[in-house]
């Protein structure tokens, strides 16, 4: 595993930095990359166009977050990015503009029904959306959306990553498209402060060397939570600092982290469940036993926020989570203690060259699709050069995408921007970035019936699953109602999962 030894050279990147201090005289951080055009095709389209000067709009979640011309821009190469918007105004003669959805779009299913009815009833009130990877299904069926399958081919980039086009495929045809690289942020955090207070100063990482050592294995990992376990004050009140535990947050966000360590998936592409595979019904059992140990886990954070609020005040050890967790002030932000990264430890199914250890992302990635109002099917004969259709939304959005030449400048960037100020050691940022493109998307999270935040939703089930011990018996009642759902949903047929 390589380090990165680079020095930071503008003062307009130190606004990206996530934390506070003085990061400039580290040699470990890397710089900026020198804005560029970010061509990377020979045969680039140099036909100009001419669309009137219209506004051009990318609806997403935050705008000021997602417009490389803000200040307030908080994705990688806003330089690049804004070079590119520059180049592609004057092209297409139009305004590149991002918007915010609607108060009546927040997230979710409110966003998958505007966009149907904003398809419905041909509104056309923006060109490309942002949506989570998870509502491509629904969207899909209901054909509010173009697949890019063809477009992709003709005009996208050949350096578009396989690994983030994964997370924009539905039944065998693609509709995501964009720059932003699928990385892998899920694992598990520990308070490095608490681990050395219990084991000693040094042991504080002894779960990083573990894994550079290929023994963080389930053998192991359940050998160092007991023996937190046993010096772990579990009767502690309130008055004298809180209850100590070595586990916090939702265990359905553990399932999914040691079912993807293990080699495992919930719901594919194709929505293929295997919720009773060998490797699903092993983590379960597996969490479950740990469940069972008297003071070993906390897990009842507020469904709105599974982050275990006992971890943020110093009194968890590990805590499932993602690195931008750490500074977010709803999250981890402003704990007085130090944190590191380590990866979901590796499951018995896992094979030897750790081919099929993946970090599995049921809660999807943010992704970008076309309206199908503007579908080039809809335009009369004769006009395809007059209107704006479809495919010229490709063109135009394809060509504001910056792809680098290698996977090392978006490492690079995510060192400097995430991972240098957010984790005690080095290890842990070697670690993580070594597991940079490890992410797979899984559609379990595909209905709402299994996300909502309610005693009846498939991921409480999971958790009833650990919770209980009674694994096989509710994962198989689970998986029945989940199949049957999809079969009216995505109209699979009756005898789909009877193949």
């Amino acid at each position: 595993m390589k380090k990165v030894y680079l020095l930071l050279t503008s003062l307009l990147f130190l606004l990206v930095l996530v934390a506070c201090g003085d990061k400039g005289t580290d040699p470990k951080v890397p710089p900026v990359t020198p804005p560029t055009d970010g061509e990377d095709n020979e045969d680039e389209d140099d036909t100009k166009y001419d669309l009137g000067g219209i506004e051009f709009v990318i609806m997403v979640d935050n705008a000021l977050r997602a417009d490389p011309r803000s200040s307030q821009y908080e994705r990688l190469f806003q330089q690049e990015k804004i070079a590119l918007m520059d180049k592609v105004e004057k092209k297409y003669n139009v305004k590149v503009v991002y918007k915010n959805y609607p108060t009546n779009a927040s997230w979710g299913g409110a966003r998958e029904r505007y966009i149907i009815e904003e398809t419905a009833f041909q509104s056309k009130s923006a060109h490309v959306y942002e949506i989570i990877s998870t509502s491509l299904p629904n969207l899909a069926e209901q054909k509010a959306i173009v697949p890019l399958d063809d477009y992709i081919q003709a005009y996208g980039s050949p350096r578009f990553w396989n690994s983030k086009k994964e997370f924009g495929l539905v039944k065998g045809k693609y509709y995501g498209y964009d720059d932003q690289f699928s990385i892998a942020d899920k694992g598990l955090y520990y308070n490095v402060d608490l681990m050395a207070q219990v084991l000693g100063p040094s042991r504080k990482n002894e779960p990083l060397e573990l894994w550079q050592k290929g023994e963080w294995t389930w053998e192991n990992f359940e050998k160092l939570v007991n023996e937190l376990n046993g010096p772990l004050d579990h009767t502690r009140t309130d008055e004298n600092g809180g209850a100590q535990y070595v586990l916090g947050g939702r265990t359905y966000n553990y399932a999914y982290g040691f079912i993807g360590a293990n080699g495992g998936k919930l719901v594919d592409a194709d929505f293929n469940t295997y919720l009773t595979d060998k490797p699903v019904l092993d983590s379960l059992e597996f969490l479950s036993k740990l469940r069972t140990t008297d003071g070993m886990w906390i897990d009842d954070a507020p469904l709105s926020n599974a982050s275990q609020p006992q971890f943020a005040a110093g009194n968890v050890v590990f805590q499932d989570g993602e690195s931008w967790h750490i500074t977010a002030s709803n999250k981890w932000g402003g704990v007085n203690f130090k944190i590191n990264y380590v990866p979901w430890p590796v499951g018995p199914n896992v094979k030897e060259d750790m081919s099929n250890y993946k970090s599995l992302t049921v809660g999807g990635k943010s992704t970008y699709v076309i309206s199908s109002a503007f579908s080039k099917a809809n335009i009369p004969a004769g006009y395809e050069d007059l209107m704006i259709h479809d495919e010229t939304i490709f063109k135009i959005w394809a060509d504001l995408q910056y792809f680098p030449e290698t996977l090392t400048e978006v490492e690079d960037n995510f060192y400097a921007t995430r991972l240098y100020s957010s984790y005690e050691s080095d290890i842990s940022r070697e670690i993580h970035l070594s597991l940079i493109d490890s992410t797979v998307p899984d559609y379990f999270y595909s209905v709402i019936e299994s996300q909502a935040q309610t005693d009846q939703s498939f991921m409480i089930k999971i958790q009833s699953a650990i919770q209980s011990g009674e694994v096989r018996n509710i994962m198989t009642s689970t998986e029945s109602a989940l199949q049957a759902i999809f079969i009216e949903r995505y109209n699979l047929g009756e005898n789909y999962y009877n193949r």
